[in-house]
């Protein structure tokens, strides 16, 4: 009945022809969402695990960065793109008036919040690695604390124009709805997209620059420090890899980005919108298996922590083996026991296993004797 009103409200307020994706192309991109989707949640759910239960790792705090933006991707994986992927698996919307404006609400504090992530994240890049004085000085703890408040608030500040005006609506272009409202989508495109990914650019930069600055003064003076080195070393590839996830999130979301806001004629093909959707989608669920092949610490302790889960299931699966198997040959022996004739003696059963018994201990009391003899 809900779904009906949505699509009744969208068809009556469209001039022209309702163009929908190609039911193929849906299909296809249904089952390509829902294999994203679980290895996605397996991903994200082993590395939250592993980085919450080894004490090392959760006190870093590339870490803790690391957490806070995989359950932000859990949230984003299994409720928004949930559903997209039931959208088109049912070619319609299957959830409601009231889930099809959450999830809007959702995915935007999500793109905000991944976003600020790695801006801040950047930040803190460039100052261990081009600033180690100004690192010294400044305390690490409320950095993380106001880091996380940021990327947390203002995305969901950036909402609020959506809130007090009724500005979305239902697209059969996408399956899913949208915002209408001019001035929700210049806020999303300037300060939920452009400022973070400007200063993430200019971070990187300045890190290259000091890097290759660096190894080309070190090469010159053939004077290289060790520990220096090292340690250049190792924040060189944790900002590789920080890299990586902003380029993949780069190539995923920002083309569904900018054609969702420019294309209001709505003249594009919608099967494209799926395709771009399904970008998104792998950019996402990607972003534990970048993490697993470019930091070799959480890629060893995660294996570890799946091995003890698998030996530790081993392990129960062969106490409860054992305890049925005494459970039930403990009735066998009671029953065994109380096995007497109607008289009250004992059943010849039992004597015999008696008199075989009396044997055994007879023979090896004799052939211990033998040997001592």
């Amino acid at each position: 009945m809900i779904n009906s009103t949505i699509h009744n409200q969208t068809i009556s307020s469209t001039d022209s022809v309702v163009h929908r994706p190609t039911r193929q192309v849906t299909y296809i991109g249904a089952i390509l969402a829902f294999v994203f989707i679980f290895f996605g949640l397996i991903g994200n759910v082993i590395l939250i695990t592993t980085i919450l239960s080894v004490k090392k790792l959760r006190t870093n705090t590339i870490n803790i960065f690391i957490v806070s933006l995989q359950f932000n991707d859990l949230l984003n994986i299994g409720f928004n793109q949930l559903f997209v992927g039931l959208s088109y698996a049912n070619d319609h919307w299957v959830g409601g008036r009231l889930i099809c404006k959450l999830v809007v609400y959702f995915s935007t504090v999500c793109m905000g919040c991944l976003l600020w992530h790695h801006c801040l994240i950047a930040i803190h890049r460039l100052i261990v690695v081009v600033y180690p004085n100004l690192l010294r000085r400044m305390s690490i703890k409320t950095y993380i604390i106001v880091s996380l408040v940021i990327t947390r608030v203002l995305p969901i500040l950036c909402c609020i124009p959506s809130f007090l005006t009724d500005s979305i609506s239902y697209s059969h272009q996408a399956l899913r709805c949208s915002i209408r409202n001019k001035l929700q989508i210049f806020i999303n495109l300037t300060v939920l997209i452009l400022l973070p990914n400007v200063i993430i650019i200019f971070c990187f930069l300045g890190i290259f620059f000091h890097v290759y600055h660096a190894s080309y003064t070190s090469g010159r003076t053939n004077t290289p420090s060790v520990s220096t080195s090292h340690s250049l070393r190792r924040e060189i590839r944790i900002t590789k890899m920080f890299a990586v996830l902003f380029t993949l999130f780069f190539l995923g979301y920002h083309p569904y980005g900018f054609v969702r806001a420019y294309d209001k004629r709505r003249q594009l093909h919608p099967d494209i919108f799926v395709l771009l959707t399904l970008l998104y989608c792998i950019s996402i669920c990607a972003s534990p298996f970048v993490y697993g092949i470019m930091n070799n610490q959480l890629r060893h302790e995660c294996m570890r922590v799946i091995f003890n889960c698998w030996h530790c299931q081993k392990i129960d699966d062969y106490r409860k083996y054992s305890h049925s198997r005494l459970n039930s040959t403990v009735p066998t022996a009671l029953t065994v026991i109380h096995d007497n004739g109607d008289d009250g003696r004992t059943s010849p059963s039992i004597r015999h296993l008696s008199s075989q018994q009396i044997r055994k201990k007879s023979s090896t009391a004799t052939i211990v004797n033998t040997a001592h003899v």
